[in-house]
């Protein structure tokens, strides 16, 4: 399970990084994200396709994609975040480690 949940994480990344290329305009078309735009989206399928539970990798790719996002967004860009996002992100990360508990 470690390599689809490293897989998503890798398209979560270059997911993200797209978007903020596409936000600060250094990306300054849409065809120049295409390219990347096609990794991420053959990452998530690759590991939707092959993990042994779908539904499971679905929730972890799309918690670690919100979490991941929140983080950059807090950190790099310092963007402003309530007490109750604190707590959306605290809980997504239970519910991905109560999801792992068998």
């Amino acid at each position: 399970m470690f390599i689809y949940i490293l897989s998503s994480t890798i398209g979560a990344f270059i997911q993200i990084g797209t978007i903020y290329l596409l936000k600060q305009e250094i990306l300054k078309s849409f065809i120049y994200a295409i390219p990347l735009i096609v990794a991420y989206q053959f990452l998530f399928l690759w590991s939707y396709t092959k993990a042994p539970n779908f539904i499971l990798i679905w929730f972890i790719t799309t918690a670690l994609t919100n979490t991941l996002a929140f983080l950059l967004g807090y950190f790099l860009y310092h963007n402003h975040v309530s007490v109750w996002g604190f707590v959306g992100i605290v809980s997504i990360l239970m519910g991905v480690v109560f999801l792992q508990i068998k």
